[in-house]
């Protein structure tokens, strides 16, 4: 039981990442590298106003997540905007130098050492034979919330369908007075938002270092891979499912002995490689026909 709380905690974190780079990925067309790198902006940011100016948590959350958006937003205007219109493929290089800068800042202001957001007194909570803290409740929760609200924008709103008359059509919708440019700086910055509320998760429940956003990236793209690259519902619904099968593999014995915990982050990898061997559109992706 203890297994499947703890992937029902780091698969909320990884489907915020992963909802992100699908949500990107589905309107522009392009990876964002950087998700990670931004997580941690949002994160350790959150982190600073808490423990360095004493803010009171709410408020340090809502700055926390405006110096991602912002950051965000630069991204988007110097290392996305003057190359996705010419080739898919730059953005992945751009972003990717985008990612190493942020990289190299957040050493410099933020140092190596772990970093925690506090919270106050954690209180654990017995569930069947399993303990869950009450704030891992909460952050479930509101993840679950959160992902159901963008579900309904994209589905259900007038915003929502001018994103999808942009992805089918982005000629016919600018035609129909739907500016699209404006529509995809909205839509990276909202992935960008999202990639800022995974990060102050990962401060409030883990330890944040500077040197996992690469690896945080992976699992999202692990999960966009895993759940098809036009599916939202299936990029989430894998981000739990990697979750559950790292913890399984190092919390279960394997031929009488027990997998070290440095070998959870390739799970994500094989992942991506036995769904592109098998069903390369993804478990829930539908099928591109080549002429």
């Amino acid at each position: 039981m203890q297994l499947l709380l703890n992937a029902l905690i780091a698969g909320s974190f990884a489907a915020l990442l992963a909802s992100g780079l699908s949500l990107v990925y589905g309107v522009l067309g392009i990876f964002n590298m950087a998700l990670g790198q931004l997580a941690l902006v949002g994160g350790l940011t959150t982190w600073w106003l808490v423990s360095i100016l004493s803010l009171p948590l709410p408020l340090a959350i809502a700055g926390g997540i405006l110096i991602t958006a912002l950051t965000t937003w630069f991204g988007f205007e110097f290392f996305v905007a003057p190359y996705y219109r010419r080739h898919r493929f730059l953005p992945l290089v751009t972003t990717i130098a985008f990612s190493m800068i942020l990289d190299g800042l957040i050493l410099v202001i933020f140092h190596q050492e772990p970093k925690t957001i506090d919270v106050g007194t954690r209180t654990l909570l017995p569930v069947f034979d399993a303990l869950i803290s009450s704030q891992q409740i909460v952050l479930i929760v509101l993840t679950i919330l959160f992902l159901a609200l963008l579900t309904w924008v994209l589905v259900k709103t007038a915003f929502g369908r001018r994103i999808r008359a942009t992805v089918q059509h982005p000629t016919a919708a600018e035609s129909l007075g739907i500016r699209s440019s404006l529509l995809h700086r909205i839509v990276f910055i909202v992935s960008g938002v999202l990639a800022g509320f995974a990060g102050i998760y990962v401060g409030i429940d883990q330890n944040l270092t500077p040197t996992i956003g690469f690896a945080i990236t992976i699992k999202a793209y692990a999960a966009i891979i895993a759940g098809g690259k036009d599916s939202m519902k299936g990029t989430i619904l894998c981000a739990y499912l990697i979750a559950l099968l790292e913890q399984l593999s190092i919390g279960l014995p394997w031929f009488g002995s027990y997998i070290p915990s440095g070998y959870q982050s390739t799970v994500a990898l094989l992942v991506i490689i036995l769904v592109l061997l098998i069903k390369p559109q993804g478990l829930f992706g539908s099928k591109t026909r080549i002429a």
